[in-house]
């Protein structure tokens, strides 16, 4: 017909023009043409197939995270972009050869969205199965019937009533809406649909869709019953449920701007947002907002609706294979939440705590169950993170020396690992672990040293970590409360002044603060970077590989303010203070390696003036390294003297220069190294 057409069409043409190609070659001609529009159909629907995948791969992220990541954007706009190309030549070379665009409804879509949907409905319907062990989607097939099993009007009212032409008579359609509060079942909010839509509801939607807005208080089924009218006429009438939800979203959002006026009706709200969930009509994104936004705020009034949202819809997000680990992890965040905020009234923490529990299967919760602990082990803890307290600390060491270290040599390890736990969630119990381990020191000196042990080892971790974010929110409390804890060791003797200087390095290395060489820590002046220069370093590191200590990162910086916080009145003389004056040294040129936020630059102005009150930090990056370079010529040759100078290069813009008095006890300190 192709061919056919082609000859047709030079033969007409050639009345006009003469056509230079003879018919056998008009014919291979078309013939080459349509083989390569038959090679860009097959690229268009290929490229259709690839957007649309990808489109699906972004929509189960969005519903699993709740956002997409830069390079899944990247992907979809790609791929977008390139199916428009390939669209555009198709059309381009299909129109003068006469010749339909390939069919792009997806035949291969449609069977891949179906092995999806069968996945999804085969794992629903095993969860809805086991409901009644409490696993699953649904209590019970009554309550699945009532989210699952809605009625299609369309399918049996007749089809004019669904038209969109002329109007309809609505004069008994008020008379039916007054049902609508009464309705408590099933079949009752089905047969008000079918009567509502028989009324003339497509001439008068609008104030159906009001008072679908507002179920009424006094009844406890009203949440659900209006959320199921609202699914069923969705089906018929497309905008009445998009409409619903989204405007008893909008007024979540307004109530939250006046937390505390009014509860009940955030709380009915709240109910209600939970049912439009289950049936489809707000997003599971949506609620996670509304989650995080509560979590915000975590007081008793956003507390409430927390708990009023977790009963209407909480265990329905977490059975959903769409939404299960989002809603696992806002699960954790709350339970974490519930443990800081002790001061929350008894009653609402205990609504909470059943709410949390009603989310996840009772064989979840088992498997998530700690471990049955000791009951000697469990004293210990009880000990350390309940006892222990200022008025306490005599009796807990009591109790302590009273253990049977002897006959369980698992004793020791037990009170090292609860006194690492407590410190890292105790900030304010630190100094009085300390005392503790001071006390017990001359009975388990073995213990107690496990503990100091393990307190190192555990901040060199946090420090030396590859790749760690140090101004993470996550681990800053962990960071700063095992910081102080190596500190309030040292104060009671635990710790000698090396192993101190010894994290110092740690935190800041001779090597920070070089420009273009590959240290352990590749440092950016702050100057440079922002003057735009790129720095030296980066070319020589290994692809790939992060720049561990950038010039915004101030992590290390405050954990080193911290410890000096707590130990520095210990470094004020002998030999102790000279060491660290060398250190000073070189923190003097690692701080132009940063950009210092202002609470790191208060911090770093008081640490300093109670550490050394007349020190005088260098003008510029170059000074900084001159004294750094003249320090490491003098220390080469002699480490006094190197250790003197480094006192002179802090001071000797104040004039001030070693003063008797810092002398005193230096013999008592050296004998102490």
């Amino acid at each position: 017909g192709g061919e056919a057409g082609g000859e047709a069409g030079g033969e007409a043409g050639g009345e006009g023009v003469e056509c230079a190609l003879s018919p056998p070659e008009q014919r291979a001609l078309l013939g080459l043409l349509h083989g390569y529009y038959s090679t860009v159909s097959d690229g268009l629907v290929a490229a259709h197939s690839e957007l649309r995948s990808i489109e699906r791969s972004n929509q189960k992220a969005l519903l699993a995270r709740g956002e997409l990541s830069e390079e899944a954007a990247a992907a979809h706009e790609r791929a977008r972009k390139a199916h428009e190309r390939v669209l555009t030549a198709a059309r381009a070379m299909g129109e003068p050869l006469g010749v339909p665009l390939p069919s792009l409804s997806a035949g291969g879509d449609e069977e891949e969205e179906k092995k999806e949907s069968v996945v999804v409905s085969l794992s629903t319907s095993a969860n809805a199965d086991d409901g009644e062990s409490g696993g699953g989607l649904y209590a019970d097939a009554e309550e699945r019937a009532f989210y699952e099993q809605l009625p299609d009007l369309r399918a049996v009212l007749p089809a004019v009533l669904f038209s969109e032409e002329g109007d309809a008579d609505t004069s008994g359609l008020e008379e039916a809406m007054r049902r609508l509060p009464s309705c408590s079942s099933r079949r009752e909010v089905d047969d008000l649909a079918s009567e509502l839509t028989m009324r003339g509801l497509r001439s008068a939607r609008r104030p159906l869709v009001r008072a679908l807005l507002s179920p009424p208080a006094s009844a406890a089924d009203a949440p659900r019953c209006y959320a199921r009218l609202a699914a069923v006429l969705s089906g018929a009438f497309k905008h009445v449920g998009s409409e619903v939800g989204s405007l008893v979203a909008a007024e979540f959002e307004q109530l939250a701007e006046r937390p505390e006026q009014d509860l009940p009706a955030r709380l009915r709200n709240a109910a209600y947002v939970g049912e439009l969930v289950r049936f489809g009509l707000v997003s599971p994104p949506s609620v996670f907002g509304m989650f995080k936004a509560c979590a915000g705020a975590f007081s008793a009034a956003q507390l409430g609706v927390v708990v009023a949202l977790l009963e209407a819809c909480g265990r329905f997000l977490h059975a959903s294979p769409a939404s299960h680990e989002r809603m696992d992890a806002m699960l954790g965040a709350l339970s974490q939440l519930r443990s800081v905020h002790r001061a929350l009234p008894p009653d609402l923490l205990a609504e909470l705590d059943a709410a949390i529990a009603a989310c996840r299967p009772a064989e979840e919760i088992e498997a998530r169950a700690a471990p049955e602990l000791p009951p000697l082990q469990r004293y210990v803890l009880h000990l350390l993170h309940e006892q222990l307290t200022a008025g306490t600390a005599e009796v807990v060491v009591r109790q302590l020396r009273k253990l049977p270290w002897r006959d369980e040599p698992e004793v020791g390890r037990w009170f090292a690992a609860a006194a690492l736990s407590a410190a890292e969630v105790r900030f304010h119990a630190i100094p009085l672990l300390a005392t503790v381990c001071s006390h017990l020191l001359p009975f388990q000196e073995a213990a107690v040293l496990r503990v100091v042990d393990g307190a190192v080892e555990a901040l060199r971790l946090v420090i030396d970590r590859p790749g760690i974010d140090f101004d993470a929110a996550k681990q800053s409390r962990r960071r700063g409360c095992l910081v102080r804890l190596v500190g309030e060791l040292y104060a009671y003797r635990l710790l000698d002044s090396r192993a101190i200087l010894r994290i110092l390095y740690w935190l800041v290395p001779k090597q920070a603060g070089v420009w273009g060489r590959v240290v352990p820590i590749t440092h950016v002046p702050a100057h440079a970077e922002a003057a735009g220069a790129e720095p030296a370093a980066r070319p020589l590191l290994r692809h790939g590989e992060p720049l561990l200590d950038g010039p915004a990162d101030c992590g290390r910086l405050r954990m080193a303010l911290s410890l000096l916080d707590v130990v520095g009145g210990f470094f004020s003389r002998g030999l102790a203070r000279r060491r660290l004056d060398v250190w000073l040294v070189y923190l003097s040129r690692y701080l132009f390696c940063k950009t210092v936020s202002v609470d790191v630059r208060f911090a770093l102005h008081d640490t300093l003036a109670a550490l050394r009150p007349q020190l005088v930090l260098p003008d510029s990056y170059e000074q900084a390294c001159a004294a750094v370079a003249r320090l490491e010529t003098v220390m080469a040759d002699d480490q006094a003297q190197g250790e003197a100078l480094a006192h002179e290069l802090l001071h000797e813009a104040a004039g001030a220069g070693a003063t008797s008095g810092e002398e005193e006890g230096e013999e008592g300190e050296e004998g102490e190294e």
